[in-house]
């Protein structure tokens, strides 16, 4: 749930069909824009069309990201479009990194008190724990203005085994609603690559 740093919807996956393309400005501003729409209609007025924008600022110890998406599902009367803000900022010496996301969102068709969604992000990572490094981090994804916001909560510790492979033990609680209990977990994450 915070692999995405808050940017649940603005920032489009998943599509069948999808495309894109960047342009770096230099002096750390870059943009990005993206399309993508299901394989069966493809962007079509009965197909599920998804559209993003990007915009971002790369310093050497800090970024800023504004990402803006519109989905245009077939089964909505309205589109569903959102906004996300993320930001990051690492300083010298032994302290955390910080990362920070926030997105809302309008419900395209929704009643009132139920149109707006939104989703919060907020993570410390220390870069050089032993060989890995460590990372605990707070949020809530997808919460409708009508609900309560359900957060999740996890720690972490990315240790590399090789430069190709890397294994991150993790232990996460998540909020539950009503009187439903909270769900505590562990699980190990292995990530290669070539």
């Amino acid at each position: 749930m915070l692999d995405d740093c808050g940017n649940v919807n603005a920032g489009i996956t998943g599509g069948a069909v999808g495309l894109g393309g960047s342009y770096d400005f230099g002096n750390g501003f870059t943009m990005a824009a993206g399309a993508q729409t299901v394989q069966a209609n493809v962007f079509t007025e009965e197909g599920d069309d998804q559209y993003a924008i990007n915009a971002a600022y790369t310093a050497d110890k800090y970024a800023l990201s504004v990402t803006y998406g519109v989905d245009e599902n077939a089964a909505l009367t309205d589109e569903n479009k959102f906004t996300a803000l993320q930001a990051y900022y690492t300083p010298d010496g032994n302290l955390p990194s910080i990362s920070v996301g926030y997105e809302f969102g309008d419900i395209g068709g929704a009643a009132d008190g139920a149109d707006e969604q939104s989703s919060f992000f907020v993570g410390l990572t220390w870069a050089e724990v032993g060989p890995g490094s460590a990372g605990i981090a707070a949020g809530h994804s997808n919460t409708n203005e009508s609900a309560d916001e359900l957060y999740q909560y996890e720690a972490y510790y990315a240790y590399p085994v090789n430069d190709s492979m890397t294994i991150t033990p993790l232990i996460y609680t998540q909020d539950a609603a009503g009187d439903l209990d909270d769900t505590t977990g562990m699980m190990v994450k292995t990530s290669f690559k070539f």
